[in-house]
């Protein structure tokens, strides 16, 4: 059980970590990337290694939000094309769910690597703060959306 619970910790430790620098990624041309990397540094106190594992992590992370977000005006923007028509065009929106689907699948162990060298590096005491940052973002998260 002791097992079990400590893959869904990880696993929920890697999902927060994740989302957390893509958004920070997705607001601006890597500067917000920078200070999130500097703030989980200062926060964990990092070593050198740690840092550079963690920017290696962040860089697979905006790497993967690009490839979600495509190429040109994006994905949003090409959702938004195909609401305006004056049909939904089903079979466009399933290929570009397929293609950034499948885009994000090739990335993915990149990805996993970077996190895994990054969670591994750490040591008992920073995975036990990076779950206490989890727990108190997910209460912080949950309490802005209530009815979802």
């Amino acid at each position: 059980m002791n097992n079990v619970k400590r893959i869904i910790m990880t696993t929920v430790a890697f999902t927060t970590i994740a989302v957390t620098a893509a958004a920070y990624a997705e607001r601006g041309d890597g500067k917000r990337q920078e200070k999130m990397v500097e703030r989980i540094s200062s926060k964990l106190e990092l070593n050198d290694v740690q840092t550079q594992a963690l920017e290696n992590f962040s860089a697979e992370l905006a790497e993967t939000r690009q490839l979600m977000h495509g190429e040109g005006n994006g994905l949003r923007s090409e959702f938004g094309n195909l609401i305006d028509a004056p049909s939904f065009d089903q079979g466009q929106a399933l290929n570009l769910i397929n293609e950034r689907a499948a885009a994000v699948q090739a990335n993915a162990p990149e990805l996993v690597a970077a996190a895994a060298v990054f969670f591994d590096g750490l040591s008992d005491e920073q995975k036990s703060q990076v779950q206490e940052f989890m727990e108190k973002g997910d209460r912080h998260h949950r309490g802005k959306n209530k009815d979802h």
